[in-house]
């Protein structure tokens, strides 16, 4: 009898040691992997190109945006992401999660939208909802060592910008602006720094009280496909009840990353004219304005 167990004990011991030997993981979208020898790594979204200097401090981030989304890949695979929410995780900026050493693939999103990014792929980045807001990204490859584990990093905006400026009162019955528009896309490619899927986007916008008796202003953003972009835009104004109350629609409106497109004029008095010459106002570190009249 003895001799029986002896050889049992051997073999529970052995199927404890490979358990012991397995490496944790936590699943998100993907299984991460933790390993014995994974050094501490931190990214410091620092600054963010292509906005004003007055805003472009990690402490001012909150104004810029109030999410930050990070993945890690290696080659194809996904290894880690990491979330950030303003107001709810503490060190808003400055991301920090453990890997091996190596080289990896990094893309890093800062935006404004109702919930987090979901990078499927450093090609594929979309939003909850397919809503849009002002968009910044990273996109590079990293090396891990012991001595090289701190990375400062500079974000560039991603989207463009349709403004539309309502120089008439607004009608009280008008509760909201309706942006309906194609040609854009609400999906991102981080690896090109355009868009990569075909969009029908809709956006609404509440017209305040305000707008009844003055100018009011309206921002809608899309990914370019490339880096000149057109749009076809409708804007309908409706009631409470979701009725159309007046509509103009916009062809071929010009986006380029990095741009707003601006149109102004009378949206519910006069008649729809053509466009107006273009004025563009151009600076190394805002956004553009490229501005027409209807």
């Amino acid at each position: 009898m003895r001799n029986k167990i002896i050889p049992f004990l051997l073999i529970a011991v052995s199927a404890l040691a490979l358990t012991s030997c397995e490496k944790a993981y936590s699943s998100d979208d993907e299984k991460e992997i933790v390993a014995d020898n994974a050094v501490k790594v931190r990214f410091n979204v620092m600054n963010f190109e292509q906005i004003p200097f007055d805003d472009a401090t990690r402490a001012e981030m909150g104004s810029v945006c109030t999410r930050i989304d990070l993945a890690i890949f290696n080659e194809s695979r996904k290894l880690k992401t990491l979330k950030q929410e303003k107001g709810k995780d503490n060190g808003f900026g400055t991301l920090e999660l453990a890997l091996t050493e190596g080289t990896y693939q990094v893309v890093i999103v800062a935006h404004s939208g109702v919930g987090a990014a979901t990078i499927t792929a450093p090609e594929e980045i979309s939003f909850k909802d397919n809503k849009m807001t002002d968009t910044f990204y990273y996109y590079g490859n990293v090396t891990i060592n012991s001595e090289s584990n701190n990375f400062d990093i500079s974000m560039r905006r991603a989207v463009s910008m349709f403004r539309l400026v309502v120089n008439d009162n607004i009608p009280t019955n008008v509760a909201q602006m309706k942006f309906y528009y194609t040609g854009g896309s609400s999906t991102f490619n981080a690896v090109t720094g355009y868009g990569s899927k075909n969009s029908r986007q809709t956006e609404n916008r509440d017209v305040t009280a305000t707008a009844h008796s003055g100018t009011s202003t309206y921002e809608v953003y899309t990914f370019p496909h490339e880096e000149t972009d057109e749009l076809k835009m409708t804007v309908t104004a409706l009631d409470a009840g979701g009725n159309a109350v007046a509509e103009r629609v916009f062809d071929k409106v010009p986006v380029t990353r990095n741009k707003i497109t601006q149109y102004s004029g009378e949206f519910f008095g006069g008649e729809q004219t053509a466009l107006g010459n273009s004025v563009t106002l151009s600076t190394t570190d805002e956004w553009q304005l490229q501005g027409y009249n209807y």
